[in-house]
This record gives structure tokens, sequence and C-alpha cells, in this order.
């Protein structure tokens, strides 16, 4: 497939036949996402690839234990908003539950260049957090490697969706990733999930910007 078709092919996909996916191309998707581009060449990621159904399970029980926890606590302050909380996670995070692949995205705090230097002269804590929150280039560079990752899978005929949705409930995925999958590097937080497949139905994506309105040219 040629690249712009690839790129212009990519979807969020939420449904998934239940086909197997050969280790082999997760692999290949995988090593697409290593030569991604990172801040000082960190490459502040690692990659927890689950098949197994139960830890899948027991991942999203988590995800919707943490949803239910935080709609009671609205509930008495905005029923609706809580409801519509509720059905948020039902609708747009724990499809990931059917997919027969489920990627725990773990990645490392990155210190940005300046930030030190800052911090060393007594800079206002307004300016390191600025450093550190909106521009921090390691969620930038993680971006880039799940990118190259859904790209190749997209290549390959498999469809992802790239999630971030589930990140309130991160401290219990974070947990059943090394007490269940065995990953034990430290130093490491979740980033993201990344839901794996043999897309199922017809796929249908959001409406876009036009370019004219991402764009702005100076001659």
């Amino acid at each position: 497939m040629e690249l712009k078709d690839v790129i212009y092919k990519r979807q969020s996909v939420r449904k998934f036949k239940t086909d197997d996916l050969p280790n082999e191309d997760i692999r290949k998707m995988l090593d697409a996402a290593r030569v991604a581009p990172s801040g000082k060449n960190m490459q502040n990621w690692h990659f927890v690839v689950i098949k197994n159904k139960g830890l899948i399970g027991k991942i999203a029980e988590a995800v919707a234990n943490k949803n239910e926890e935080i709609a009671r606590r609205m509930d008495p302050v905005d029923k609706e908003k809580a409801d519509r909380f509720r059905k948020f996670a039902k609708h747009f995070t724990l499809f990931f539950a059917d997919a027969p692949v489920l990627t725990v995205v773990m990645t490392q705090t990155y210190i940005p260049s300046g930030y030190r230097e800052y911090e060393l002269v007594g800079a206002d804590r307004s300016l390191l957090d600025d450093l550190l929150g909106h521009r921090n280039p390691g969620m930038q560079s993680l971006g880039a490697a799940i990118e190259n990752l859904y790209l190749r899978a997209v290549d390959m005929g498999y469809g992802c969706c790239w999630l971030t949705s589930a990140n309130y409930a991160a401290a219990a995925i974070e947990e059943l990733v090394r007490t269940q999958a065995g990953f034990a590097e430290e130093g490491y937080y979740m980033g993201a999930l990344i839901a794996l497949g043999v897309p199922e139905g017809e796929l249908k994506s959001p409406g876009r910007k036009t370019l004219d309105e991402i764009y702005t040219l100076v001659e």
C-alpha cells in the first residue's frame, strides 16, 4: 500500500473480529514503533502486549470500577453528567475488552531542555510547570511511536484504537501490568492503551477540519 493510502485509510477501530494476531505480525508493528523519533533519543516507551483474555478482562474491570467510583461521586453534584460519564466509558472505552490484543503503552518522565537550567536559577514555578506540562516532548515522542505502530498495522490489514480515555484508571492498570504481566521496569507509568485486531464491519470516521482551518503560510 502507498504511504498516502495508509495515512488516509487510518481510522479508530472499535469493533474487531475474533481472529488471532500472529506474534510475528505484532513484532513487525512494534518494530515500526521502535524506530520512531524521540526527544534526546530517549526512546521513552515500552509496549506490554497482552493477548491473555483473562488479563484484558481484569483491565476492563479496573476501568469500569474506577469509572463507577468517579460517577457515584458525581451523582449528588450533577446526575446527568455522571450518567454521561458512565455512557462514555461503555461506548468509547470498554470496547477494548473484546479486542484480540491490548497493548499497554508504558512511558517515562521526560525532563525538557531548559528545565534544569531554569530550576538552577530559581525560575518561577509556572515556567517550570509550563515546560514539564504543556511543551513536554515526552508525550510527543510517545505519540510518534504509537502512530508508527498504527500506520504499520493499517498497512498489514489490521486496525487499532489509540486510547487515553482510560488514563483515569492508570494506577489500577499499572498494578495489573506489574503483578499479572510481570513488567518490573522501574520509572515507567502508563501513557496509553492500544486495542488491536482485524476490523469488523463498516468503518466510519468523524469529520476533520479543513486544511485551511489548520494551516498558516508565512512567505
